[in-house]
């Protein structure tokens, strides 16, 4: 076992969304901060995400039906939120045009006000008109949506993003500022005082096969549906505060909507929405909600999938069926309890900051478009109730994140200069903005501009790019939460991991039973996926 002489203020276990901003938001204030997570960063539900960055129209309904003031304040929050989201990472997020089939004029005038209280909400951060078309349009536009009864469609603006993409960036930026992030790196024990209070934590590296001991002023949990398993570790009389919430997707051809929208079912058979969103040149359908318990690598079950079949094909005149679905996975939601509520889907997306007798502080809760908030309320407390020494002020809503340095117009004239295809270009800058120009770098010096697989468009540069600045350590890192392959098409994955591991091998000088171990445990990790 090792000893880290380093002392830090803040040491964050989890590197989802929450951790990852609280590693952004506390280094910016000139913290001395280190992140640990026991697996890949956005390894969790922070990459399984729906990938929508929103006020929550469903929120806003049930705020108005249940007359829920923490609804309400949630909706203003996440508008106010996602202002700032697509601000600071415009590559990595953008608006969405989003609509509703309307089957009733009843349900128009419903949707109507409903949309327009919404915009309303926004303000001036609104990121566009509500629009409504008549079904003459809607049927030129919408050929697909079932026309019997249709009055037309409701349209109105959210906005979308690549989760896991947007975590690297979070650590990237951090890590630029300072931060050191760790994946791989469990903790395995907490560090205590002569008063028994929470000095440090002592954590395994996966990658190392080492035990590491680091002291630090603050120790946070935010590993989302880890959370209480964590909690325990610190205290085993622990009372559980969450309640955990299986959410699924699956993702089909770009070619079976024939759009590049996105599209909300209002009304499912037990009142929930379900959303349709392009994502990565595919559509993602989602979501369900469902109590579940803590699984690492949770499965999509058969009868999730026949539900959102179901669901959706009640407003298509071409069925979905099963063997259109490419890709499908499961998140865990990490909410927390209201022992009123008996269905998570009834449950709150706030958040909620404990601290527990030995001085382990917990953040759970929450959703994807507060994480910058939900950083700066636990960095604030921090300060304000655990009196850790004030620095600086929060600098979350002005800093632009990683790979956003260029505008698009001078990043398209630089990728000309370079033999890729249009594809390869477009999936350049969706996953690495800006830095993109380092890959193609990269591909130059070695004059190989090589893809991975010829029917795909990513380059075996971004490999090398991935290890060196996206702390990628796995293969399975990179097909998943770096290129998001997995999250498309399980299929195209499983074709290229051979390559990928046999590249990553090269580069890292891995022998060969390494290299087919690795193999082995990407192939496993995927065959995962439905």
């Amino acid at each position: 076992m090792k000893s880290d002489l380093i002392n830090y203020d803040i040491i964050i276990i989890g590197g989802g969304c929450v951790g990852s901003g609280i590693a952004l938001d506390s280094t910016l204030r000139g913290y001395k901060v280190l992140l640990l997570e026991k697996n890949d960063f956005a390894s969790g539900a922070s990459s399984k995400s729906s990938k929508l960055i929103h006020g929550g129209v469903r929120y806003l309904e049930k705020a108005i039906k249940e007359l829920d003031g923490s609804q309400y304040n949630l909706v203003i929050e996440g508008l106010e939120e996602r202002f700032y989201f697509l601000k600071n990472a415009p590559y990595f997020s953008k608006k969405l045009k989003i609509n509703i089939p309307i089957y009733s004029y009843l349900n128009l005038i419903y949707t109507f006000f409903g949309t327009f209280i919404y915009k309303l909400i926004a303000k001036n951060k609104s990121l566009g008109k509500n629009h409504f078309l008549n079904k003459v349009v809607s049927k030129l536009l919408f050929s697909n949506i079932k026309q019997e009864n249709l009055k037309g469609i409701m349209s109105f603006y959210d906005g979308t993003f690549l989760d896991f993409k947007m975590v690297i960036s979070l650590l990237q930026t951090a890590f630029q500022n300072g931060a050191v992030v760790k994946n791989y790196c469990e903790v395995i024990e907490f560090l205590y005082d002569e008063n028994n209070k929470i000095s440090g934590v002592k954590y395994f590296d996966k990658i190392e096969n080492k035990s590491y001991e680091i002291n630090s002023k603050v120790i946070i949990n935010a590993t989302g549906a880890n959370t209480d398993n964590m909690r325990i570790l610190d205290d085993k009389d622990s009372k559980e505060i969450l309640a955990l919430s299986s959410g699924i997707h699956i993702v089909v051809s770009k070619d079976i909507f024939n759009i590049n929208e996105g599209i909300l079912i209002p009304n499912t058979s037990d009142g929930r929405v379900i959303f349709i969103l392009p994502y990565l040149n595919h559509f993602l359908i989602g979501t369900t909600d469902n109590k579940t318990i803590y699984e690492e690598n949770p499965k999509v079950k058969n009868q999730e999938i026949d539900y959102l079949l179901n669901e959706i094909n009640k407003y298509f005149e071409k069925s979905i069926k099963k063997e259109d679905i490419l890709s499908s996975w499961s998140g865990i939601r990490p909410l927390v309890k209201n022992e009123n509520k008996n269905e998570t889907q009834q449950l709150v997306r706030e958040h909620i900051i404990t601290t527990s007798k030995n001085g382990l502080i917990t953040i759970a809760g929450g959703k994807w478009t507060t994480y910058r908030k939900m950083a700066e309320k636990l960095v604030d407390f921090l300060v304000d109730v655990k009196h850790l020494e004030k620095q600086k002020d929060c600098e979350t809503k002005k800093h632009k994140l990683f790979g956003n340095s260029s505008n698009e117009i001078e990043l398209d004239k630089l990728m000309n200069f370079y033999p890729i295809s249009k594809a390869t270009k477009e999936s350049l800058k969706t996953l690495y903005g800006s830095s993109c120009t380092q890959i193609l770098n990269i591909a130059n010096e070695k004059d190989d501009f090589e893809l991975i697989n010829p029917n795909l468009p990513y380059l075996k540069a971004e490999i090398a790019y991935c290890i060196t600045y996206e702390f990628v350590k796995k293969p399975i890192d990179f097909l998943s939460r770096r290129i998001g392959l997995c999250y498309v098409n399980k299929k195209s994955a499983l074709d290229c991991v051979d390559i990928v591991c046999e590249e990553m091998g090269n580069l890292l000088s891995w022998d060969d039973e390494l290299i087919q171990k690795e193999k082995v445990e990407c192939k496993d990790y995927i065959y995962n996926f439905y």
